[in-house]
């Protein structure tokens, strides 16, 4: 459902009413850090009206990615530090008709209007790789989680156990691969010591329901590794078999 989700230790979470996407804040009286501030204006200025009550001394925005219903809410705190992959003001920049587009029509089917069309932006500190920060109080570990898409990222905080997962390992939809299935397994396998070993007590993904526990977390790993499992297992069979690309996709889709 959409609404606030407080994990403890600071960290509280926002899903939108659209896709349940959610948004990652970081509390601290200091030095907050919002995470893919989304996804309609209200909710935007909702995320927004609760930094301004404790009114820190910095605000920190990081971007997953470059996807459309990610990056909307820089707007809102223009003064604010950026974070986001290296490759992620190119992709918005190459994208930003069409960013703009797709928000426009969100908000109207919503009764909603933007205050100001889209525009790229850039961004003050680019990550990939593995890559270790400190942001105000928060020690953050970023990791490059190509698959989805070439610019994500994910955000682990160490301390608190808590995955910030991007477009990864939701509940409620299927990995929604822009590069090869491989690409997506190699991200996930990165980070599949870290949940064995129990770094992982919870999982915010980009989209759907927080998985809590440490079984929670792994069944979220087992679910998207079983589906790469399912569309390579069936590509190799076509491919020995000589049927058509058409057919195995029309059969995976069912």
């Amino acid at each position: 459902m959409a609404g606030w989700t407080d994990l403890d230790q600071g960290i509280r979470v926002r899903q939108s009413r659209r896709y349940s996407m959610n948004s990652v804040l970081l509390l601290h009286a200091e030095h907050w850090v919002v995470v893919d501030p989304g996804i309609l204006p209200s909710e935007i200025d909702d995320i927004a009206g609760v930094v301004r009550e404790v009114a820190p001394a910095a605000v920190t925005l990081i971007f997953t990615h470059g996807h459309w219903d990610h990056v909307l809410g820089r707007s809102w705190w223009p003064e604010a530090e950026t974070i986001a992959h290296d490759a992620f003001v190119g992709v918005i920049r190459a994208k930003a008709k069409s960013i703009d587009h797709e928000a426009d029509a969100l908000a109207s089917a919503a009764g909603e209007t933007w205050p100001r069309p889209f525009s790229a932006y850039g961004i003050d500190h680019a990550v990939s790789g593995l890559h270790f920060r400190m942001v105000g109080p928060w020690r953050l570990v970023f990791r490059s989680a190509p698959g989805h898409c070439a610019d994500q990222i994910n955000v682990h905080l160490p301390e608190h156990g808590v995955l910030i997962a991007a477009d990864m390992m939701s509940d409620l939809e299927i990995p929604d691969l822009h590069q090869p299935p491989d690409t997506y397994r190699q991200s996930l396998d990165a980070l599949l010591p870290l949940a064995h070993g129990g770094a992982i007590q919870t999982l915010v993904p980009g989209h759907g329901a927080i998985a809590r526990g440490r079984e929670a977390v792994l069944e979220r790993f087992e679910g998207d590794l079983d589906y790469l499992d399912t569309i390579e297992h069936a590509a190799q069979d076509a491919v020995r078999a000589g049927r058509a690309v058409e057919s195995v996709i029309e059969e995976l889709r069912s």
